[in-house]
């Protein structure tokens, strides 16, 4: 019966290493996550800028930050995984998390920011995919279609989104706590600036040949 006892015991001590280990494992590959999704914040605040330089290029890269973002949905999912298991077995073993009280939080917030910039970034996405395709259609002759090109209303809201996709590149992602990131250098804003301006400029030179066809007859 004492032997029964002691083989008892040591298989509830053996137990209770093996959910230690797993306890120590889980919290550290929690706080793994926590920098995971951080260096994906990073990144997407640094080097996802560009805006493409037509509709069908934009598209692309809309659909290569609908990906990014899964990634950064499952490490997230992930971290919230590690740190319920973290949770059961702490109970389990009647003790106090070491890190996972300051790491759900941390995990939280890093995927708040992550959320509020990915969401911006997918505004000015469609808003190019938007200003690009309608520009396109302007820029592009269609004979078949020239109601379509005579269309004042179509010029002045190609001109209104240019200018609010610009004013969008000057506007910096505002995090709960009040403070503020730029998506890339003021170098990657003024080149992304520098395109828009320069297609609007085209779909003006297309307003003024249709307003007066005879100064383009003039210069030819």
């Amino acid at each position: 019966l004492i032997d029964l006892q002691c083989e008892d015991m040591v298989d509830v001590r053996r137990l209770k290493m093996l959910q230690m280990v797993q306890l120590f494992k889980c919290e550290e590959d929690a706080a793994q996550a926590v920098e995971w999704l951080s260096e994906l914040l990073d990144a997407l605040l640094k080097t996802h800028i560009r805006l493409g330089d037509d509709a069908q290029e934009t598209k692309v890269l809309l659909e290569k930050h609908r990906k990014f973002v899964d990634v950064a949905q499952s490490t997230y999912d992930y971290g919230r995984q590690l740190l319920q298991a973290t949770v059961v077995l702490c109970q389990s073993l009647r003790c106090t998390s070491r890190s996972s009280g300051d790491t759900l939080p941390r995990l939280n917030r890093v995927w708040k920011q992550f959320t509020i910039a990915s969401e911006e970034r997918v505004h000015r996405l469609e808003m190019a995919i938007a200003f690009h395709s309608n520009a396109e259609k302007i820029l592009q002759d269609c004979p078949e279609e020239p109601e379509a090109i005579n269309d004042e209303e179509q010029f002045d809201e190609i001109e209104a989104v240019g200018k609010s996709l610009l004013d969008r590149l000057t506007v910096p992602v505002v995090y709960p706590d009040g403070t503020e990131q730029y998506f890339g250098s003021p170098s990657d804003m003024a080149s992304t600036a520098e395109h828009i301006r320069d297609r609007m400029k085209l779909v003006n030179l297309k307003r003024q040949q249709l307003r007066h066809p005879e100064m383009v007859t003039t210069e030819s």
